[in-house]
């Protein structure tokens, strides 16, 4: 009700109920002033029932998180649930590797006395080969304890290795332009047909997404010894694009019959210039949009 002063004023209680999380929230407040004259309005009364109990647990330390990439602002849609302290993004060409150096700064007041790494993949629909995310934490705990005011850095390789081996449109498109039996050369009327082509198909630069999250649990002070600890977590999300393709693959006869020569017809989907390595040394250098065997 309205706190008064002047003549006498009779406040109307007004009941209200508040959802969670409203922000702000009208309210009118309303009286009877009783006699004439001036009434001063010097502020209001409020009583809220309800309670809740809350549990103060041990001092414990807090990890600060930077990244060695700018934080993004993707939202990973899958970890409504989840609670992260920041998010990064990368674009990789399938194949590709790329390190990811996060720091972590003791921001609190009591040393950290253990520090664990663990990883979740959010998104797994697309087949994937090797490891998404490696690190070796050994050295970051080595470091440990940490004081306040100290930071430790952890290096985590992403590395991207998907199938994309359903592009079935684009390679049979390849075929039936006749591109896949032998290099051709940069001038080729040929090849520029097919650079041409493929600026007009959106299917030959398909992207895929990976997404991650990387939890740090730690612990440290009094509330180490009780059992408590905190979590830090980092969404990654990864955009990868196709890189080459093995459009047609074949074998021919070898000097002896328990052996043969397997061809394979190599295409830059890229907008870059390639290079494919073999084990025996040698390099193909593959131009934009060209196939080559």
């Amino acid at each position: 009700g309205l706190l008064t002063s002047g003549v006498e004023f009779e406040s109307l209680p007004a009941g209200l109920s508040l959802p969670a999380e409203s922000g702000l929230y009208p309210v009118t407040l309303v009286g009877i002033p009783r006699t004439s004259g001036n009434i001063t309005v010097n502020g209001l009364t409020s009583t809220k029932t309800g309670g809740c109990l809350v549990e103060v647990v041990p001092s414990l330390p807090r990890l600060q998180l930077t990244t060695s990439l700018p934080r993004s602002v993707n939202v990973l849609a899958p970890l409504s649930k989840e609670e992260l302290s920041s998010r990064v993004s990368l674009q990789l060409f399938n194949g590709e590797t790329q390190k990811l150096e996060i720091t972590l700064e003791n921001i609190g007041t009591e040393d950290i006395q253990s520090l664990e790494l663990t990883s979740k993949m959010v998104t797994t629909k697309d087949k994937m080969y090797g490891e998404f995310l490696s690190w070796e934490l050994s050295e970051a705990v080595s470091q440990l304890p940490l004081k306040p005011g100290q930071a430790v850095s952890v290096v985590v390789g992403v590395r991207v290795k998907l199938d994309f081996s359903g592009q079935e449109n684009m390679l049979q498109e390849l075929n039936d332009d006749g591109i896949s039996v032998t290099g051709l050369p940069i001038s080729s009327p040929l090849r520029q047909a097919l650079k041409a082509r493929g600026e007009g198909k959106t299917e030959y630069s398909h992207v895929k997404s990976l997404e991650a999250v990387l939890n740090f649990k730690y612990s440290g002070g009094p509330g180490k010894v009780e059992g408590y600890y905190r979590e830090l977590s980092l969404g990654v999300h990864v955009d990868v694009e196709a890189s080459v393709f093995f459009t047609r693959v074949s074998t021919l006869p070898a000097t002896s019959t328990r052996q043969c020569h397997l061809l394979l017809d190599v295409f830059n989907s890229t907008e870059h210039e390639v290079t494919v390595s073999a084990k025996n040394n040698q390099d193909l250098v593959l131009h934009t949009s060209e196939c080559q065997r």
